[in-house]
């Protein structure tokens, strides 16, 4: 074998080792792309479901401020808007806790805060109570942004980023 064959050997190794290097790297580069874009899609039908049922508990106090400022007997019709404006509330945070992780304390806690608003007590919805979930949703909502932004490197960055520029 002379100089020049095994030169063409090793060139040839190096191409097909560098080739499934370069496969290698490309599919991973394509499902991070991929996860990226079904993790922002999630966020983003999160958000319009949050915004969704936080408009629909305000129907529903609208509708039950309505039967009680109501003289007399409610009617009908006003029962079955009530009736619907609950459905479609139930609707959006049932499809709000399929969306959240059951395992992690943010959205536990979201979970639960999002209940509290179903229980319809006065004529107008909490504003307080709305404005905690508002918070706690942002939080999560960035978390989730975090992860899809540095993937696996999310919690070292997210400590760094404490630590550094206490964000």
């Amino acid at each position: 074998m002379t100089s020049g064959t095994s030169g063409w050997i090793t060139l040839l190794a190096g191409l097909g080792i560098g080739s499934v290097v370069a496969a290698l790297v490309s599919w991973w580069s394509t499902k991070a792309v991929t996860i990226s874009n079904h993790r922002q899609n999630w966020i983003n039908a999160l958000r319009d479901d949050l915004v969704t049922y936080l408009r629909e508990i305000e129907v529903v106090h609208y509708r039950n401020a309505r039967l009680s400022g109501a003289r007399g007997e409610p009617t009908t019709e006003d029962l079955q808007a009530l009736q619907e404006a609950r459905n479609a509330a139930l609707f959006v945070y049932r499809r709000i806790l399929l969306r959240l992780n059951m395992t992690e304390p943010l959205h536990v806690r979201l979970g639960e805060l999002l209940k509290g608003l179903l229980r319809v007590q006065n004529t107008t919805a909490d504003s307080q109570h709305i404005d905690e979930v508002i918070a706690l949703a942002r939080q999560v909502l960035k978390h989730e942004w975090a992860v899809t932004k540095y993937g696996m490197f999310t919690i070292p960055v997210v400590a760094f980023k404490k630590m550094v520029l206490g964000q």
